[in-house]
C-alpha cells in the first residue's frame, strides 16, 4: 500500500479494536501533532510556496479530522490526554539526515510514511472495529490520508530530481518496514 513495504501485524488489529477509546485518544493526538508538522514545515521553509499552500490545506484538514476525534471522545465523556510521544514517528525521525536541503527531503518523507501508515491503520479498523460509528469515522479518512501522502510525495517531487526521491522513498521504506516489524502492538495508531 503507497509506500508500505511491509504490513501490519494483524495481531496488532485485535489489540486496536479491544481498545477503542485508547485508539480514539491516540488518535486525536495524531491529527494535533500532524497538524503541528504541517506547520512547522512552513515555518521552516517559508520561501518554499508551493510547500507553503500544500502545508496550509493540510494543517487545516488535519485540524478537522482532530476535531472530528475529539467530538467522539465528546460523546463518550473522555478528554485528550497528555501526549507522552510516538514511538513509531521518533523513529522514523531519527532517519531524517541534517543539513539542508536533504533535511527537507527527508522531512517530506516521513511525513509520507506517517500517512501511509495511518491510512492503512485506519482502513483495518474501518474495515474491523466492533462499533459502526468507528468504522463510518475510519472509512471517512482514508482518502484524506492517503491524499496526504501524495501531498508530501508530490512536493518532494517539485523540489528534488524524481529519482533522488525514489530512492530515498526505497531507502526510508527499509527503515519503516523495520521499525514496524519492532512494534508491541499496542493500542495506538502507530503501535
Amino acid at each position: 500500500m503507497l509506500c508500505l513495504q511491509t504490513s501490519s501485524n494483524p495481531q496488532w488489529v485485535e489489540v486496536a479494536i479491544d481498545h477503542p477509546t485508547e485508539i480514539l485518544l491516540d488518535h486525536a493526538l495524531c491529527e494535533k501533532k500532524a497538524a503541528a508538522f504541517a506547520l512547522a514545515m512552513i515555518t521552516r521553509y517559508p520561501r518554499h510556496t508551493r510547500l507553503v499552500r500544500d502545508m496550509i490545506d493540510l494543517a487545516k484538514e488535519e485540524l478537522d479530522h482532530l476535531q472530528m476525534v475529539v467530538e467522539e471522545l465528546d460523546k463518550r465523556g473522555l478528554t485528550l490526554e497528555h501526549d507522552a510521544g510516538n514511538p513509531y514517528a521518533q523513529a522514523l525521525h531519527s532517519h531524517i539526515r541534517q543539513g539542508e536541503p536533504l533535511r527537507m527531503l527527508d522531512s517530506l518523507i516521513v511525513g509520507a510514511f506517517i500517512e501511509a501508515r495511518s491510512c492503512e491503520r485506519f482502513s483495518l479498523l474501518a474495515e474491523h472495529a466492533r462499533e459502526d460509528e468507528m468504522r463510518d469515522m475510519y472509512r471517512s479518512l482514508l482518502a484524506s490520508e492517503a491524499g496526504h501522502y501524495r501531498a508530501y510525495t508530490d512536493i518532494a517531487r517539485e523540489y528534488f530530481p524524481h529519482e533522488q526521491v525514489r530512492k530515498r522513498i526505497e531507502e526510508f521504506g527499509q527503515f519503516e518496514a523495520a521499525i514496524v516489524k519492532g512494534l508491541g502492538n499496542t493500542p495506538t495508531v502507530h503501535g
